[in-house]
């Protein structure tokens, strides 16, 4: 049995724009939460402890890491490719994760568009099967629309008996 090649189509570049943007979304109030319950755990005096000064610290390094690291590394990670008979996913950054969609088992097959996505000319293609659905981030707006439509007209295929 030969071994399956690895899908090599690499998300839009912008997408490491968009996870860095998304993280700084969801980064910021982590800290600002992080530095009032940093003041919250100071002494009767008003002095921050250590715990209450170190937690402050500690949000924004993981905010630095998810913001400054985590998007390249991902996007790195990231490969997908569409074949006449499948839709093949890698990706992952500590757990690498291998996901083929038979095409012949697509419901429906959508583009999803965010309004900080959209800003930055991306989109996201959605497959439906009857297991679930499975994800392709971060692609530019053109190659979604062109996967979309090459999935659906696959997936419209009767297969030969």
């Amino acid at each position: 049995m030969t071994a399956r090649p690895e899908p090599s189509r690499l998300l839009g570049r912008r997408a490491r724009a968009y996870w860095t943007l998304s993280g700084l979304g969801t980064g910021l109030p982590l800290v600002l939460v992080a530095m009032l319950v940093g003041l919250g755990l100071g002494d009767e005096g008003g002095a921050v402890g250590t715990v209450g000064g170190l937690l402050p610290v500690a949000a924004a390094l993981v905010v630095v890491w998810r913001v400054a690291v985590v998007p390249s590394l991902r996007w790195r990670r990231w490969r997908w490719e569409l074949y006449d008979e499948e839709l093949d996913l890698r990706h992952g950054l500590v757990t690498e994760v291998r996901t083929i969609v038979p095409v012949s088992r697509v419901q429906h097959v959508e583009v999803r568009r965010t309004p900080l996505a959209s800003s930055l000319g991306l989109s996201e293609v959605v497959v439906h099967t009857a297991a679930g659905t499975t994800e392709v981030p971060a692609m530019d707006e053109r190659d979604a629309v062109a996967v979309r439509d090459r999935i659906a007209d696959l997936a419209r295929v009767p297969d030969d008996l």
